[in-house]
């Protein structure tokens, strides 16, 4: 077992998928999973359950991925230790972020960091927002996420700004003319609404304390997808204004004021506890947090 090995463990983990895992780290499919194979007969369980092209953690892999995660900070940093006292650091930092994040909260960021420490190689994955936090569990450094103030003792949490929710309607159609007909009936009008997270708990929680039957025309996990559907015609939804704003689809929608008053949606940046306890890199990217 040494650190290649468990890079490569830690890779398929996060990707689930044998191929996406050969081409990020310049192998072949076969020759991943012989060597995801000799790591499993090392340790005496199986790993991953797995079919012709994706896979899934077992209990014991997620076991390991702990430790392989933790192995590997633990050696970047006694390399970093066994440089000296230069002030140059090298290395990787992943981060994941939405679309929308990674266009408008990351680039101020980033450039800073980048011009600072321009040899750290950044690996930057991006997807749904309503995703990020599990991110960390499967390795990754950093991610930009919605963030609850509540207290968790194992993670890091840097809230960089609060943009307003917003009720979202297409611009024409059926939709459209029923919302602007004057008092709007909300058990009739198809909702387009998050599978998960904070946004459709507190939407969830304004429906039930008015006794509204909600008519979910969708569930979907990302903002972006939620507006796409918007302005498409199939229903109401509830984004955050910056997302509005950022989007190509902005002129075929519009924020309206009818609609439930929610909490604003706080953004920043979250890491592990004890990731940023052991990795220079973590530590420097989150001082560059702050100071962006």
């Amino acid at each position: 077992m040494d650190i290649i090995t468990l890079r490569l463990f830690i890779t398929l983990a996060r990707n689930l998928h044998f191929g996406k895992t050969s081409e990020e780290m310049h192998m072949s499919p076969s020759a991943v999973s012989r060597a995801i194979q000799r790591l499993e007969e090392q340790i005496g369980h199986a790993l991953l359950v797995r079919d012709n092209r994706s896979a899934q953690l077992t209990e014991e892999g997620q076991v390991f991925l702990e430790y392989a995660l933790e192995v590997v900070k633990r050696w970047e940093q006694l390399q970093r230790d066994l440089e000296g006292k230069s002030e140059v650091l090298h290395g990787q930092l992943s981060l994941f972020a939405s679309v929308t994040a990674s266009q408008s909260i990351l680039p101020k960021v980033l450039s800073d960091f980048r011009q600072r420490y321009p040899e750290i190689h950044i690996q930057l994955e991006t997807g749904y927002a309503v995703n990020a936090i599990s991110k960390l569990a499967e390795g990754i450094d950093v991610v930009v996420a919605a963030l609850d103030e509540d207290d968790d003792d194992q993670l890091v949490k840097r809230i960089i700004m609060s943009i307003p929710l917003r009720t979202v309607v297409p611009v024409s159609g059926n939709v459209a003319n029923v919302v602007r007909g004057g008092d709007i009936d909300w058990s009739q009008i198809p909702l387009v609404l998050p599978s998960s997270g904070r946004v459709r708990r507190n939407v969830d929680t304004w429906l039930r304390d008015r006794n509204i039957k909600a008519n979910v025309y969708a569930e979907v996990p990302g903002n972006e997808a939620i507006l796409s559907l918007v302005a498409l015609g199939c229903g109401v939804g509830f984004v955050p204004e910056l997302v509005v704003n950022d989007s190509p689809l902005r002129d075929q929608v519009t924020m309206i004021e009818a609609g439930p008053v929610l909490e604003d949606f706080h953004v920043g940046f979250c890491t592990r506890r004890k990731n940023l306890a052991v990795s220079t890199i973590i530590r420097a990217f989150w001082q560059s947090t702050a100071e962006s």
